[in-house]
């Protein structure tokens, strides 16, 4: 037996699944043309699965009873530290946490909330984002359109509490959640880190620069954010009408890139960071090898660091290669991840 349940272990939920429904094929046939034992030993089973079925349902009744608050984020990181903080002040078992596994600032967002928008967002993804496969297939529950009809059966009666921060990724979440819940009646709340963090003592420091994302936030602030403001801000219903317009007007441009500019989401050509990716090439003399080039991955994280946008490593890899491929950068090594090539400006060789 213990070999057998270190096997087991070894499982994923896909084949798990598989033999649980090969199970219950082989004691229907027993039950329906095996032996009387066959038939008794296999009827004891179906009564022991039941039972167990049983007590899951009511385990999940009385934890959906318990939850008052469903707290939305826009990222698997961002709910693994939520929930973790929410367990830290001994709230967790008040909170369910819904998380997309999306980059809202990139990719078509027209129409996403049905069916055929989210095709197409499937399709562009599935040819510029290297790393969209492995993400659906490993975390299918937080897949687009199972997130829109989680976000559209919350019950009225919870509280939804948004998290988000200043960047173009969270706030066409934002924006997207409340066009998905703009039939609710009860208040919908934010929780925008950015602004908290600037409202504290510790931004009475000139020096220190408010982060544009929940991940930049140090464990100790965070937590405090989390502790005061679990229950979440009430949107005014001005502020949740001029988001909802506001999404309209997004997700009918064409734009493939979003920044966050001068307080808001603004559509840009998906050439909008050229320039910045340049720029860090060329500030990145010191992290040359001996003949001049530097790590895909050391530029994207200047890229970001620079920038101050919330982007995907997959995007900005694609634009550095439509810049090899316009004669501006050269690359060396094997394209793929951004560890396993180089790049630097043609001109220095010339």
């Amino acid at each position: 037996m213990d070999k057998l349940y270190d096997n087991l272990s070894q499982l994923g939920e896909k084949e798990l699944r598989m033999l649980f429904n090969n199970i219950l094929q082989t004691v229907d046939r027993k039950y329906k043309s095996g032996t009387e034992e066959d038939k008794r030993l296999a009827e004891g089973l179906v009564n022991m699965i039941q039972e167990h079925m049983n007590i899951v349902s009511d385990h999940k009744f009385h934890t959906n009873e318990r939850e008052r608050f469903i707290h939305i984020v826009f990222s698997l990181s961002d709910a693994g530290s939520l929930k973790v903080t929410l367990s830290k002040i001994d709230k967790r078992d008040q909170c369910k946490v819904l998380a997309f596994n999306e980059w809202f600032s990139v990719g078509p967002i027209s129409n996403i909330d049905t069916t055929a928008g989210q095709q197409d967002r499937l399709l562009w993804q599935m040819e510029f984002d290297e790393d969209f496969k492995s993400a659906q297939y490993f975390e299918p529950a937080h897949q687009l359109a199972n997130m829109v009809k989680a976000v559209k059966d919350i019950p009225e009666h919870k509280k939804i509490v948004i998290w988000c921060a200043d960047n173009a990724h969270d706030q066409t979440g934002l924006r997207f959640v409340l066009h998905l819940l703009r039939e609710r009646k009860e208040n919908v709340h934010v929780v925008n880190v950015t602004e908290l963090y600037q409202a504290t003592e510790f931004q009475s420091i000139k020096e220190v620069i408010a982060p544009y994302a929940s991940g930049l936030i140090d464990r100790n602030h965070f937590q405090a954010i989390v502790r005061d403001y679990y229950e979440g801000i009430p949107l005014h219903s001005s502020q949740r009408n001029r988001y909802e317009s506001e999404w309209e007007v997004l997700s009918s441009s064409n734009h493939v890139i979003r920044l966050w500019e001068e307080g808001t989401v603004m559509g840009k050509d998906e050439n909008a960071l050229d320039e910045i990716i340049i720029k860090s090439i060329i500030e990145l003399e010191e992290e040359q090898d001996e003949d001049g080039y530097i790590l895909a991955g050391s530029v994207v994280g200047r890229v970001l660091d620079a920038s101050r946008q919330l982007i995907s490593y997959s995007f900005i890899s694609v634009r550095i290669w439509t810049l090899v491929n316009e004669g501006i950068l050269l690359f060396r090594g094997l394209p793929g991840a951004l560890y396993t090539f180089s790049v630097k400006m043609k001109a220095r060789l010339e």
